[in-house]
């Protein structure tokens, strides 16, 4: 290894080496060694204009495709600038990498801070709060070594994203030893006790429910998923995270749980079966959806043990899991069952129940519109908007890691720089907001133009935050600083070079969705607005306890 490269080389070269083809970041005075390197191997360094749109694109990279990217930052402000974007994705179970630097090893007192630039006590503390490994070196060789034991956190299973700290001093060294090589590890193997236990829960039970997450995605576990429900005739319900898993597939429920026609079908069965799902809040309005008296899951990670009680928990790896499920199933000769429920009426049904809704109706026609436009090819992102909300709900997914929703933690401003992500590795993408979402992170308009990001911005606008608003009405508190002085979106657009086109209902959106689709593809970022206030959805929390919808407001 050449003398002349440095950690920072090494580091990129490392990544490279496993198959990192982006990072996002801001160079700043203390991480500049990662710009200073160079070489066809290295990930791109896609340059972003605030430190949240690294982390969020790194997690919108990895959520459209299952590819691992870095957040490169710098020390201090870089670093913490970062945090919230880094939460949604470790919350969301996206494995975002964060390589920060720290300020000079060799400046620093034992006793404490002594007013460096950008120092701080314990920069890595900020990301440990979530609960993510933090590692801090403090030399070449810790460098290198914490960059790999984060490789490994972010392959998992489970994949989780961590953060590394390196001083400035130690990024500019010298690297002259090998590069490591990591062999990808497989996940945590299952008992055969609890796969026993399990089948036997499975065998007495005729009218199995089957709750599909977004594991099963991260685990490559759908078509053993669909194997299961076809065996068992059980339908199948997704998690936000699992939307697109069986598409088309006449045991799908495709549409939320939320819906009292879902919830009465999941109220039915007789064991609930969640498959690679944390089983989260948002999922299952804080636990109080109706549920079979026995329950049963398998899955990774800590949070659903605290959910709900189970009378079989399996935390290991989601594809062995289950063909070791199946394998006991045909041992103990329980043979295929015919399906217990019909779904497929569910949908349609409930779509028509919400057009014929005055509240809903435009809401369901501008949902149905972006499904019918949007190639499949293309990805979807939605902010915590009501837009989003109602895309991310109840469109029709066509294919698993379309659909981006991010209510893992509910972070308002993900959509437009999540955007990046996926558009950085020439993937059209779609990205849904209201109009108070994308103030966060306007400056990233820059990026979209600079790099020739196929990207769509479409912009709900209802005059400021319209979920608050809401939540203001329905619990009788004044509507107060929730309405809110919006740009005059062609005028921005303009002024990034950006073309802006306005639609004045759901009939028009197919159109203007197909002439930005094909500006994309040529590397031309494009901007829709529609200003309309949406009536909520059911799927957010102000409605999930309603009996019936009245006829109106």
């Amino acid at each position: 290894m050449s003398a002349d490269l440095s950690v920072a080389a090494a580091i990129l070269t490392l990544l490279g080496q496993h198959g990192v083809r982006r990072a996002f970041g801001i160079p700043g005075v203390h991480n500049l060694a990662y710009w200073d390197a160079d070489g066809d191997s290295l990930p791109r360094i896609i340059g972003v204009r605030h430190e949240q749109a690294a982390a969020y694109a790194s997690d919108g990279l990895y959520r459209a495709t299952g590819e691992l990217s870095a957040a490169l930052l710098t020390s201090g402000p870089g670093a913490a600038n970062a945090v919230a974007a880094f939460g949604e994705a470790f919350v969301s179970g996206s494995p975002v990498l964060v390589l920060a630097s720290e300020v000079n090893h060799a400046l620093r007192s034992s006793r404490g801070p002594r007013g460096i630039l950008h120092e701080m006590a314990d920069q890595g503390a900020m990301f440990e709060a979530f609960g993510a490994p933090a590692r801090r070196a403090r030399s070449k060789q810790e460098a290198i070594a914490s960059t790999v034991l984060a490789l490994r956190d972010a392959w998992g299973p489970p994949a989780i994203g961590s953060y590394v700290g390196i001083p400035t001093d130690v990024l500019g060294e010298a690297w002259t030893a090998a590069i490591p090589h990591l062999p990808r590890l497989p996940g945590p193997t299952p008992d055969p006790h609890e796969v026993t236990v399990l089948a036997e829960l499975v065998s007495e039970s005729p009218r199995v429910v089957i709750w599909a997450g977004g594991g099963v995605v991260a685990g490559a576990a759908e078509e053993l998923v669909r194997t299961l429900a076809h065996r068992l005739g059980a339908p199948v319900v997704t998690s936000f995270a699992g939307r697109g898993l069986l598409s088309g597939d006449p045991l799908l429920v495709d549409a939320p749980v939320h819906e009292p026609e879902v919830g009465a079908l999941l109220a039915d069965a007789d064991l609930l079966l969640v498959l690679g799902s944390s089983f989260d809040g948002m999922n299952t309005k804080n636990w109080r959806i109706d549920l079979p008296d026995r329950r049963a899951a398998i899955t990774l990670g800590d949070l659903i043990v605290e959910t709900v009680d189970w009378d079989c928990l399996i935390r290991s790896d989601i594809a062995a899991t289950m063909e070791a499920l199946i394998d006991a199933l045909d041992d103990m000769g329980v043979q295929p069952r015919p399906p217990w429920v019909d779904p497929s009426p569910l949908r349609p049904s409930i779509l028509m129940r919400l057009r014929e809704d005055p509240r809903t109706s435009t809401a369901v026609a501008w949902v149905e519109q972006v499904d019918l436009a949007w190639p499949a090819e293309g990805a979807v992102i939605c902010d915590m908007a009501v837009a989003g909300y109602w895309y991310g709900g109840y469109s029709s997914q066509p294919r698993p890691r379309r659909l981006q929703y991010p209510v893992g933690w509910g972070t308002l401003g993900y959509a437009l720089p999540a955007a990046i992500g996926p558009a950085s590795v020439g993937i059209p993408t779609l990205a849904i907001c209201g109009d108070g979402g994308p103030m966060f992170a306007l400056g990233e308009l820059a990026t979209y133009a600079q790099e020739s990001l196929p990207i769509t911005l479409m912009i709900v606008d209802d005059g400021g935050y319209g979920m608050l608003r809401y939540d203001q009405q329905v619990f009788g508190h004044p509507e107060r600083g929730v309405d809110l002085l919006t740009p005059e979106w062609t005028s921005l657009g303009a002024a990034f070079g950006i073309a802006v086109e306005r639609v004045d209902g759901p009939d028009q959106v197919a159109a203007a969705l197909d002439r930005a689709w094909e500006a994309n593809l040529h590397g031309e970022p494009r901007i829709i607005v529609w200003s309309q206030r949406l009536h909520p959805p059911r799927t957010t929390s102000p409605r999930w306890f309603e009996d019936t919808p009245p006829a109106h407001d």
